[in-house]
């Protein structure tokens, strides 16, 4: 899996403002589309941040058809509701659902843009590593912090 991940943040606003120099920091590659987004292959992760049914609908179904490895939608469960709707109404099937991650984000209590932001970026991380099942606070798990890596091999960057 290569380090670099080209986001699409679909939307404006305080979470997209804050979720730019954060993917910037990871070292991600961020793009941001206020209307019609073109999602191509070379995109591996959506996020939709707006709530315009003419913006996120089709949006979302480009990133699902494309199979895109990531796909997100910020709303509430009426807003899900509604886009559900529509994205059954315009042919992506129940299958293709099961990939959307909708309410987007990890459920860490985030209230204020900048956290909403981390926990959007800690779920496109655990879903990247083959995580997002197994979600839970390092303190919470036994064993090695790194079990991918042998002994002595973990370092801990700039430290």
């Amino acid at each position: 899996m290569a380090d670099q991940v080209n986001l699409l943040i679909v939307g404006d606003g305080p979470v997209s403002d804050a979720l730019v120099p954060m993917v910037s920091a990871l070292g991600w590659s961020p793009t941001v589309a206020l209307t019609d987004p073109s999602i191509g292959p070379d995109v591996d992760a959506v996020v939709v941040t707006s709530h315009h049914e003419d913006v996120d609908g089709p949006a979302i179904k480009a990133a699902l058809t494309l199979k895109t490895a990531y796909v997100g939608a910020m709303g509430s469960r009426r807003t899900q509701a509604r886009r559900r709707a529509w994205l059954l109404a315009n042919d992506v099937t129940e299958a293709d659902l099961t990939a959307l991650h909708a309410p987007i984000g990890l459920d860490i209590g985030a209230d204020e843009p900048g956290e909403i932001a981390v926990s959007i970026l800690a779920e496109i991380v655990a879903v990247r590593r083959g995580r997002a099942s197994a979600v839970t606070s390092i303190s919470a798990r036994d064993g090695a912090i790194h079990p991918e890596l042998a002994p002595g091999e973990a370092t801990c960057p700039g430290g």
